[in-house]
């Protein structure tokens, strides 16, 4: 169960919990765990019946109404807690003892604060009490579909209060297949819709509670909403369904590797929401399209003909859909957020699971406001046409073609790299028309082209780069004894990672290295690769670049350094460049990019490499010519040895 920077969600907010008087209402929420056993799906193949992972493990986070309180109450490292212990008791390889205080520091400088404030975050009262007696009535269900690799920990707020109101709550953790590392693969995705059906199967056996089983609900969120609106179409027996930004809607076109993942989950039919009568919430953030022009959607909203409502939060972020920015008081927009989040799940589960009233008039309230819309987004996918150019890269004055060169839409994350014989096809939509694509290599001058240009000659296309080699200024080493220092991110964290998917050829990522000494000359660069997932050697450049107003700018690099990595590498990787004589006078940003693979990948294979907390946190491209980014906070593990 890895957690890594492109993978885990941000969870937070402080959060004002509602109340609804009525005869259901509790001031107790009432907390416990229940582990379950499936012996009809295998978990773990290859191994005896006696092996202990065998069959398909099952943990539960269950919330319900409480008579009184127990003599525990729960803080937020209680709940957080449970997922350092499952994930040592989903695998048996890896030791994950004390992944909660990185992952609580992880949370934390994602949203911007200070590291320090992990403390503060697992300090958190709860308004959970751990296996406190439950509160006498019969209780409506609800079960949770946790988002990517999430469990209840992460939306406590909301499972609490609807406990609080009423409902008895339980929390399906998002486990993959063994060894338990989520991807957004179909199987592993299957596999929190399978644990959720063995729960509904067993509700007559949750002994103490008196439940009514024909009044079921599913909340999902995130990629759990996918998982839920599968389980919908598999469950009569629900009657309502809300969506916290659920991804069973998707909006094509901003990662590839997820649209490849997506489109196969499409085509498998797995949902039919045409034809679904089952009531359905769905309340989606506002900035999900700020970063690039969608081709097409798959709107599960739209195309369901069964009494639906909607709610665009236009201010709202996808993190802001979780309990953890109001934990921390992250701004009042996020609390305000996740409190009108809140409160329409539970007056939508009253409506339709206990036939109160109160939610169309607080939708309508809701309507009122000016960051808030029904309006769905509008995506025209009918236009939308893909164009694949295909051509070849050489040396202008040799002819030699030329490998690793860089093809991509300049400040988009649409790009490729050329494969060793210089080729390269890129996919683009016909909505690119009036951009450029930028084709650059180390050591040599950078080409632009109007995509309108090139698309005239599609197919076969030819590139001639010219050579670019600057003046290089002299550097006198004097007699003295030179210091060894290293410099950059020195962390070997198993626990928290950051990587490249199967098909991210042309992306990179990196930290900045401050320069203390003049000249200070670089005798290795070093990472540490916590988990290797891909089937085959795959081979990655090292770049350095120049800094200019914050940004890498020109690489200082004369030659392609390419550092090959064999499928299942993990651990310490040192590449020695003595050899290159590499000299540095100023900071410079170091990265590793992906550019070749013997054979092809996989889907659901990547690389992940240590992240730990470093100040100025970890620099990402996505694709060749795209937007480098900085993510605040943690940096990945790279570092050099350096002189000076």
């Amino acid at each position: 169960m890895k957690a890594n920077i492109l993978l885990v969600m941000l969870n937070a907010i402080a959060y004002k919990g509602f109340s609804q008087k009525n005869r259901n209402v509790q001031e107790i929420a009432g907390f416990m765990t229940m582990s379950l056993v499936d012996s009809s799906r295998i978990y773990k193949p290859d191994t005896p019946l006696t092996d202990a992972l065998h069959y398909r493990p099952l943990d539960l986070d269950i919330w319900y109404p409480a008579r009184q309180k127990s003599s525990k109450k729960l803080l937020f490292k209680d709940l957080f807690s449970l997922f350092e212990k499952r994930a040592n008791k989903y695998q048996d390889n890896e030791d994950y003892t004390g992944i909660m205080e990185e992952m609580a520091q992880f949370f934390v400088a994602g949203l911007g604060l200070e590291a320090t404030q992990a403390k503060a975050l697992l300090s958190v009262e709860t308004s959970s009490y751990e296996n406190a007696p439950p509160a006498v009535g019969k209780w409506p269900v609800i079960i949770y579909m946790a988002g990517f690799n999430g469990m209840g920990f992460e939306n406590f707020r909301i499972l609490e209060d609807l406990a609080k109101n009423g409902y008895f709550v339980v929390s399906i953790s998002s486990i993959g297949r063994y060894p338990g590392d989520m991807t957004n693969d179909k199987l592993d995705m299957m596999e929190q819709v399978y644990d959720a059906e063995l729960v509904i199967r067993n509700l007559k056996e949750f002994t103490g509670f008196d439940l009514e089983i024909e009044s079921l609900g599913v909340l999902g969120c995130s990629w759990g909403g996918m998982s839920a609106a599968v389980l919908l179409d598999r469950n009569p027996l629900i009657r309502a369904m809300v969506s916290l930004d659920g991804s069973e809607t998707h909006y094509f076109g901003d990662s590839e590797i997820d649209d490849n993942y997506l489109d196969e989950i499409h085509q498998a039919q797995l949902m039919h929401p045409e034809i679904t009568t089952c009531p359905y919430l769905f309340l989606e953030s506002g900035n999900k399209l700020e970063a690039f022009t969608p081709t097409t959607e798959y709107h599960y909203f739209k195309k369901t003909n069964a009494p639906k409502s909607y709610l665009r939060f236009m201010n709202g972020k996808h993190e802001d859909f979780l309990s953890i920015p109001s934990l921390l008081e992250v701004s009042e927009q996020a609390i305000n957020t996740h409190q009108m989040i809140s409160r329409s799940s539970l007056l939508f589960f009253n409506h339709y699971l206990k036939n109160e009233v109160g939610f169309h008039t607080f939708y309508r309230q809701l309507l009122k406001r000016e960051d808030i819309t029904d309006k769905p987004y509008e995506v025209d996918g009918e236009n939308s046409q893909r164009i694949i150019f295909t051509g070849e890269i050489s040396d202008a004055k040799s002819d030699e073609k030329l490998p690793y060169v860089n093809i991509g839409v300049l400040n988009r994350d649409l790009g490729t790299v050329s494969d060793t014989e210089g080729a390269f096809k890129l996919k683009l939509d016909k909505s690119y028309m009036d951009d450029t694509i930028r084709i650059s290599m180390i050591g040599y001058k950078a080409q632009v082209f109007l995509i309108r240009d090139l698309y005239r000659q599609k197919s076969n296309i030819q590139v001639a780069l010219v050579e670019d080699i600057p003046e290089l200024s002299e550097v006198v080493i004097t007699a003295e004894n030179l210091k060894s220092k290293i410099l950059g991110n020195k962390t070997d964290s198993k626990f928290l990672s950051t990587g490249f998917f199967y098909d991210q050829l042309g992306a990179e990522m990196g930290i900045r290295i401050n320069v203390r000494k003049t000249p200070t000359f670089i005798d290795a660069f070093n990472f540490h690769i916590s988990y290797n997932r891909l089937s085959a050697k795959s081979f990655f450049r090292l770049n350095i670049y120049n800094i200019s107003e914050g940004k890498p700018s020109r690489n200082i690099l004369q030659k392609n350094i390419v550092i090959p990595i064999a499928a299942k590498q993990v651990g310490l990787v040192t590449v020695d460049l003595k050899k290159y004589d590499l000299v540095l006078k100023n900071d410079v940003i170091v990265t590793l990019e992906w550019v070749d693979n013997e054979g092809e990948p996989k889907k659901g294979e990547g690389i992940y490499f240590s992240l730990g907390l470093f100040s100025r946190g970890t620099y990402v491209r996505n694709s060749s010519q795209g937007k480098m980014k900085r993510h605040r906070g943690f940096g990945v593990g790279f570092n050099m040895d350096v002189r000076y």
